[in-house]
């Protein structure tokens, strides 16, 4: 093989490696480790007021003997929740899903309850969620 043959080889592979790596880089990138971030959400003493509260994909819920918070995304596809306060429950826009106010499951294509968000109440009043995103 001649030197000029052998160069323009190795630039035609260079190229077509260079090439299947920019294609291949998408396929590939959602398989990576994905470190998970927390969100901090702060539920002020003039948000607590109501029985549900949203925040910021959180719902803040106070009943008589406990206050709690509940992720605002389905366990099915992620949609964020809507709140129905006639109804009580919890209701996903995209595909049905019912939950009730304690977070579970009533019905529709999700097979989870709802996850917990842990709280902290803080001496200035107000309560903070600890959303665990990504």
């Amino acid at each position: 093989m001649e030197r000029r043959g052998f160069i323009k080889k190795g630039l035609q592979w260079a190229a077509s490696l260079l090439g299947a790596s920019f294609l291949a880089y998408p396929a590939f990138s959602f398989m990576t480790f994905r470190k998970a971030t927390k969100k901090r959400i702060v539920f002020h003493p003039e948000d607590q007021a109501g029985a549900v509260t949203f925040k910021e994909g959180v719902y803040l819920i106070r009943e008589p003997n406990e206050i709690f918070a509940l992720s605002a995304q389905c366990t099915h596809l992620g949609c964020t929740l809507n709140y129905d306060a006639v109804s009580g429950r919890f209701a996903c826009p995209c595909h049905g899903s019912v939950f009730t106010l304690s977070g579970k499951r009533v019905s529709g294509p999700a097979r989870k309850d709802l996850y917990r968000v842990p709280l902290t109440k803080t001496a200035s009043g107000d309560i903070e969620a600890v959303l665990e995103v990504g």
